[in-house]
């Protein structure tokens, strides 16, 4: 199996690193291993990873991998140079397996500041870190070598070293006379040149010969223009092509497989750049890339060892269980022998008690005479040459302990008895002698009864050892289970999920299946009303500081509404995100139409970034808790599971436009002939009885009154409330004006005859009169202080000469023309053309109150720039188009709508199937994808908490909603997959691997994908939330505990 890079792969890497990585910044450096380091590459909207293990590899990476906690020297002295540098040129330091990648100034790359990084390929390798003048500043390991050494404060010896090239008649028939007797072709050729040993293989064998031949045999080695030779320089000439196409383009990479393996699960041999012939009659896996081809060869092998060492180190931790449990049956078996023992031991004392006296009292007299113990022992041994029966049975002496060993039989008369009895006794110790311990100084019968007491403590000890065995086993067991899990290596390379097109924006998708995006900043508020707001979606914001700019998109045709319950859910988001979550402050959004979101200012004013004209009236949405949530949806990755999906799917969206579309004609037909009733209809009168009553929420909140307080002078009510119904906060101009209506009708009142004003009532009316004018006089000072600057009025007054006879529709025309509309000038011309002659009269007075009150809005617009202005009309012109050029010019209109046709095609909203909340048992899923939307869009999801305003940081919050869902999935899992019902087995084990499958896909998820959809300064609530931090506690007092152990 080839393990490393050779000259030739190196040459396609930097021909494929060239390509991909040069020109973009170095962003982050993570340190895998001692030897392997991972390089960030990205520009907007682009990111690579660059894979480099020292002496082995180099090739861009789809994969992730597990990275250190702590990076280590090397990394830190990396990141402080090369963080944030872009890289200017990836080369081959000629044909050696030496790679020089530099990060060079706008001077040079002779200039100071510039750095390079080499990595070399071969022996044990190296990563140096040097400057514009090669001079080391850091390195993998030193090297010092008979001539030469690498260490921080040398200068690299950059040799460059001569290039491929062809292959003349001299030096191959120089390199063949070279060889031994017993040297092949293959290890022969392998050293001409730089070409290696796989095309030295693919040179031999499309000369039609043996690459282990011996040179000797294969060649005629006396004749130099043999048919031989000719075909190993014309193989030769080939190859030379070979390696210099692979110098100049990118050319696809080739993995061969081992033969015989299996196709599900094949084992990688080898890989490489070009298909050799060597590889041709083998299975062989084709890659766009021979950077892809090297990333997916090494991951699998990667893989493939991390699960080895993970199946090891579970093989150590059943053998550590199994030798513990096995030492507890033998300390439980040798509890029971011990007894038992002592029970016989007891019962040969009784069975030869004259005999144990005898030998007691002749030890016991010999010891009280004073004789030694020396010669005790010698009289001992004299007593059984000559056949004493007392000293026979004495086996030792151990008079330190005052006791005597001795070896007692059965008696003669009691043999037949005990040989009945010893079939049913299946711990006999045998029928043969047996040694016991005595005390010289006790009585056979008191040593009888101490070898009872013992045998009752050892059977006391042996009941206990059984009743905790159980125990002890689950305590041990647990232990190693909690040991492995510490130290266990999981199969940290899982290939890199592919981003949806909406993530780079903050989204979730409603309870009723349709996408809602808002901006991260006003720079993404911007594209995402410029580039994906369209027909028949909503825009929905709320009158905070910090809202977001929310777009629901319409995933019918325009013409259909969009469900109540998805706009009040775009309305807590945008409430959400802004200071209202700080400061817990319950307040209403509003949306609008597509149609009513403009970008193109009055004359003479400008839009900032993030900012939007509002044309027509804002439709106010019910006040919103500020409740939000946090979970995971998972993604489908075959048609038959997304199909089990789609028919639930497609049947829930079709009752509910039916629902919608009746609920819709029903309103309109009971609030026909009223303007404001029936734009109410598409909000409230739109939701179905079981989601949502708008209607009834406008009632309790008020909201007809608030729309009523923005809209225009004209259009607020004057008259006085009736009695009975709830009175609203006035201002101090209204309560002015109803007191002039009241002094007037009185004195109309007066003039018929009725009682008339006094002067003192007349004389505060007219105070207040002169008092209100005056005020409204200085604002409007005040206020034309502070828009215009200086020099601006009069540019203004000049503008206004100028485009004094030009009305919109010649406005329209002429930005049409310059480009700065977005619009096509023969639409604006057809437009114009189409429009009856009537419309092109003079404005009247009301046309003019209405520009008047555009340009007040767009003034509020530029004094707030992250609030979209409101103009709150009745006109019945056209609306402004959503459309706008880019604020730096950069890009055509076209191209934007472009863009943006393609980005919200039909292709790019069916990404929607392929996600579910709730997979179901049979499911295929690839990958988790976490998702922050309020708590009731949530209510579909499998694995959610719900976030409340709180202290608590994105990163904590992440890992404690995750700790929370890990042990939901665990808690999903069947308690026993068996059953004597087969379908019933079945579904327990779809179950429980689609809870193994959830949970597993749960813990890959990148904290910083979880990060980037958090709220800030929240507090996670879940079911069951005490419980699982009292569990925490005990594990990490139970890790601690085990640590001090150690």
């Amino acid at each position: 199996m080839k393990q490393r890079f050779s000259a030739l792969d190196v040459r396609a890497m930097v021909t494929a690193l060239r390509q991909r990585v040069v020109g973009l910044r170095l962003q982050g450096i993570y340190d895998v291993n001692a030897k392997t380091f991972l390089f960030k590459f990205t520009k907007p909207e682009c990111k690579q990873l660059v894979l480099v293990e020292s002496g082995i590899r180099l090739h861009t990476t789809e994969y992730t991998r597990d990275k250190s906690v702590v990076p280590s020297g090397f990394c830190m002295k990396l990141r402080k140079h090369l963080r944030a540098r872009r890289l200017t040129a990836v080369r081959q330091v000629g044909m050696d397996r030496v790679v020089d990648f530099e990060f060079a100034v706008a001077a040079g790359p002779q200039a100071e500041g510039s750095y390079h990084i080499i990595c070399e390929f071969y022996a044990s390798g190296n990563i140096i870190l040097t400057d514009h003048e090669y001079r080391i500043l850091a390195l993998v390991r030193v090297v010092h070598l008979e001539d030469e050494s690498f260490a921080v404060g040398k200068t690299y010896a950059l040799k460059e070293s001569r290039d491929i090239e062809p292959v003349d008649r001299d030096q191959l028939m120089q390199c063949l006379r070279a060889a031994g007797p017993k040297d092949t072709l293959k290890r022969t050729l392998a050293t001409l040149g730089a070409y290696g040993p796989s095309l030295a293989e693919h040179v031999i064998l499309r000369a039609q010969l043996g690459p282990s031949k011996r040179v000797s045999q294969a060649l005629d080695l006396a004749n130099e223009h043999s048919p031989q030779i000719d075909a190993l320089l014309a193989a030769y000439a080939d190859a030379f092509d070979i390696v210099k196409r692979l110098g100049q383009e990118i050319c696809p990479g080739y993995i061969t497989c081992q033969p015989g393996s299996d196709s599900s699960d094949q084992l990688f041999d080898e890989f490489g750049p070009w298909l050799f012939d060597q590889y041709q009659q083998k299975p062989y896996k084709e890659s766009p890339s021979f950077a892809d081809a090297a990333d997916v060869f090494f991951s699998n092998i990667e893989a493939q060892k991390l699960k080895v060492r993970a199946h090891q180190q579970e093989q150590a931790a059943e053998r550590k269980l199994d030798a513990i449990k096995a030492e507890h049956e033998g300390r439980v078996v040798a509890l029971e022998q011990a007894r038992h023992k002592t029970e016989e031991q007891a019962r040969r004392i009784e069975m030869n008690l004259e005999f144990v006296d005898q030998a007691i009292t002749i030890i016991r007299q010999a010891v009280a005479a004073g004789m030694d113990w020396e010669e005790l022992g010698e009289l001992v041994r004299d007593q059984q040459d000559q056949g004493n029966p007392v000293a026979e049975r004495i086996t030792r002496l151990n008079l330190a302990a005052n006791q005597i060993t001795l070896t007692l039989d059965y008696p003669a008369d009691s043999q037949s008895e005990t040989d009945s009895d010893s079939d049913d006794d299946d711990h006999d110790i045998g029928r043969g002698p047996l040694s016991v311990d005595v005390d010289i100084f006790e009585s056979a019968f008191a040593n009888a009864q101490r070898y009872y007491t013992s045998r009752r403590q050892a059977g006391i000890k042996h009941a206990k050892t059984l009743a905790v065995s159980s125990q002890a086993l689950q305590s041990a067991e647990q232990k190693i289970k909690t040991d492995l899990r510490a130290i266990k290596i999981t199969s940290a390379v899982t290939q890199q999920r592919k981003p949806l097109w909406f993530e780079k924006f903050s989204w979730f998708i409603s309870s009723d299946g349709y996408l809602v995006l808002a901006g991260h900043d006003m720079h993404q508020n911007e594209l995402l009303v410029k580039r994906y707001l369209r027909a028949g979606d909503a825009y929905v914001h709320a009158d905070l500081h910090g809202a977001a700019s929310v777009v629901v998109k319409n995933r019918s045709s325009s013409s259909s509404p969009l469900p109540p319950s998805t706009l009040f859910q775009a309305g807590i988001m945008s409430v959400c995100q802004s200071r209202a979550w700080d400061a817990k402050i319950v307040t209403s959004a509003w949306w609008v139409e597509a149609h009513q979101v403009s970008k193109t200012a009055p004359t003479g004013e400008f839009l900032t970034t993030g900012s939007f004209m509002i044309r027509g009236k804002k439709n106010f949405l019910p006040p919103t808790q500020l409740v939000y949530g946090f979970g995971f949806l998972f993604r489908l990755a075959d048609d038959e599971s997304i199909a089990r999906h789609s028919a639930a799917r497609q049947q829930r969206l079709a009752l509910m436009e039916e629902s919608l579309l009746a609920a819709g004609t029903a309103d309109a037909k009971d609030d026909i002939g009223d303007d404001a009733d029936a734009a109410e209809a598409i909000v409230g009168g739109s939701a179905p009885a079981e989601e949502m009553d708008f209607s009834a929420a406008r009632k309790k909140y008020n909201l007809e009154e608030v729309e009523l307080a923005t809209a225009e002078p004209e259009q607020e009510p004057v008259s006085k409330p009736a009695r009975g119904e709830s009175k609203r906060n006035i201002s101090a101009k209204e309560r002015r004006d109803q007191r002039k209506q009241k002094s007037g009708a009185a004195a109309t009142a007066g003039s018929d005859g009725k009682a008339k004003l006094s002067k003192q009532e007349q004389r505060r009316l007219d105070e207040e009169a002169k008092y209100e004018k005056a005020n409204n006089q200085k604002q409007q000072q005040q206020q034309q202080q502070q828009q215009q600057k200086r020099g601006k009025k009069g540019k203004l007054r000049k503008m206004k000469e100028k485009y004094a006879d030009q009305d919109d529709e010649d406005r329209e025309l002429r930005m049409a023309i310059l480009g700065t509309s977005g619009k096509n000038v023969n639409d604006v011309l057809q437009k114009k053309a189409m429009t009856p002659a009537e419309t092109l009269a003079p404005a009247d007075d009301h046309d003019d109150d209405h520009n008047e009150n555009i340009k007040s809005e767009a003034e509020d617009a530029h004094q707030q720039p992250a609030l979209s202005a409101d103009a709150n009309t009745t006109d019945e012109k056209p609306a402004v188009t959503v459309a706008a050029n880019d604020d730096n010019g950069d890009h055509d209109a076209e191209d934007g709508d472009a863009e943006a046709e393609a980005a919200t095609s039909a292709e790019h909203m069916d990404v929607l199937d392929m996600l579910t909340g709730t997979p179901l048992p049979g499911d295929n899923l690839s990958s988790a994808i976490p998702m922050c939307a309020p708590y009731s869009a949530l209510s579909s999801c499998k694995y959610r908490v719900k976030l409340v305003p709180g202290s608590m940081k994105k990163g904590k919050a992440c890992k404690m909603a995750v700790t929370v869902m890990l042990a939901a999935a665990d808690g999903n899992k069947p308690r026993s997959v068996h059953s004597s019902d087969a379908a019933e087995a079945e579904r327990l084990e779809l179950q429980n691997i689609l809870a193994n499958r959830e949970k597993e896909l749960m813990k890959v998820v990148p904290e910083p994908e979880m990060i980037a959809q958090m709220l800030g300064k929240v507090k996670v609530t879940a079911p069951n939330m005490e419980s699982l931090r009292q569990k925490s506690k005990a594990a990490a007092k139970s890790r601690a505990k085990s640590k001090e152990q150690q």
